[in-house]
């Protein structure tokens, strides 16, 4: 049986990504916030993935917040930070899938997949987002391989549904 492969990634609409700023005025707890998650959809967005198996969507809804990617520093300078435009979509739909999984592998993949599968299948979903947003292959396949490793080994706790 072969490996599922991405055939093609389509977004109904422009992604409207904008950086949260943070205000004198905000409490305590939304300045944390916005410096954690310091990015935010500000339109709904329909997601279309067809691979060499399926075909799913599903939407992003508008005010989603998220990190960026999660580049450790010692690697910014040959890779980039976390906050670079090149990676703010795929990252983006990576942490939705990460952070709504159960309802990803229940609703939306009708539980069509494994747990690993599906972790497999969301780098690859990054991996060809990066390539479509202009990162060069190299670069994609090194931060796709390095997604699978960190989750497979460090974060192999969040995977546990």
């Amino acid at each position: 049986m072969s490996r599922e492969q991405i055939v093609d990634i389509e977004f109904l609409e422009t992604p409207d990504v904008r950086v949260r700023v943070i205000r004198d005025d905000d409490p305590k707890a939304i300045k944390e916030a916005k410096k954690t998650f310091p990015f935010e959809l500000h339109n709904s967005l329909n997601v279309n993935i067809l691979t060499d198996k399926r075909k799913f969507k599903f939407n992003i809804f508008n005010g989603y917040t998220w990190n960026g990617a999660d580049i450790p520093r010692f690697f910014w300078r040959s890779i980039g930070s976390r906050t670079d435009n090149e990676y703010l979509i795929a990252s983006m739909i990576h942490d939705y899938l990460l952070e709504f999984k159960k309802y990803m592998l229940d609703e939306v993949l009708e539980n069509s997949i494994s747990v690993k599968e599906y972790r497999r299948l969301t780098s690859l979903i990054f991996r060809h987002i990066l390539k479509k947003q202009g990162t060069n292959t190299i670069k994609a396949n090194i931060m796709s391989w390095a997604v699978q490793v960190f989750q497979a080994t460090i974060n192999f706790k969040q995977w546990q549904v």
